[in-house]
């Protein structure tokens, strides 16, 4: 697969949209998921908001901290990616001074041999299923799903390993099993969010997934409270 490259060119460092969320959207990894059509679509989504500008790369070098302090979101829809010391290192210190992370579906399946990166997302790939289950909005009060009703999707039925030393909040389960869909987490100065859903077309096409991924955005850019 070709390598994406800036799809939105910042100048002088991203300067020339001081007013937007500048949005690292790291992609690719094993061919289990379309990591090129998918975010195209998400994309054209965020930036209909006139709120953010996208970046989508499949350069992991990105995150060392020379280059990755252009941004104020890193956003993940990765398989089975694993970070060199350095890039993990980058990607940590980011979140952990102050830079968001959105995590979407397969992106818990990245860097699996790493405990830091485990603690930093909350959880860790295990295994699962697939068919059509019923979200549960759980963490009403939170302002990513302030709002939000229940809804179906037709999408994989993650399972993780939850790290003991991850501090999570539930926002979302999943109505069968009651397994946790979606949480956050505050990891240092920084903001992590995580959803387990987005396998394919049939969730990143639903109103309800976009609208999700939209505020967790704002949220892991300080821009919705708390």
């Amino acid at each position: 697969m070709a390598v994406l490259v800036l799809l939105v060119l910042c100048a002088s460092d991203c300067a020339s949209t001081p007013d937007k969320v500048n949005v690292l959207f790291e992609v690719g990894g094993t061919k289990a998921h379309d990591a090129v059509k998918l975010p195209e679509m998400l994309e054209r989504v965020l930036e209909d908001t006139g709120r953010f500008a996208i970046t989508i790369s499949q350069d992991r070098d990105l995150f060392k901290r020379e280059s990755i302090s252009k941004f104020d979101v890193v956003m993940l829809y990765t398989t089975r990616v694993e970070l060199n010391p350095e890039q993990e290192k980058g990607l940590i210190e980011f979140v952990d001074g102050g830079g968001g992370l959105v995590s979407i579906h397969s992106s818990t399946s990245m860097d699996m041999k790493s405990d830091a990166f485990w603690k930093l997302l909350g959880g860790r790939f295990l295994k699962h299923g697939a068919g059509r289950f019923k979200v549960k909005i759980t963490g009403k009060s939170h302002p990513i799903v302030q709002g939000m009703t229940d809804f179906e999707v037709t999408d994989e039925t993650y399972r993780h390993t939850f790290c003991p030393g991850s501090k999570l909040i539930t926002l979302m389960r999943r109505e069968s099993d009651s397994e946790p869909v979606t949480w956050v987490q505050y990891y240092g100065k920084g903001r992590v969010f995580d959803t387990a859903l987005g396998h394919d077309n049939r969730t990143w096409s639903n109103p309800n997934f976009q609208q999700l991924i939209t505020r967790a955005l704002d949220w892991a850019a300080g821009k919705l409270n708390p």
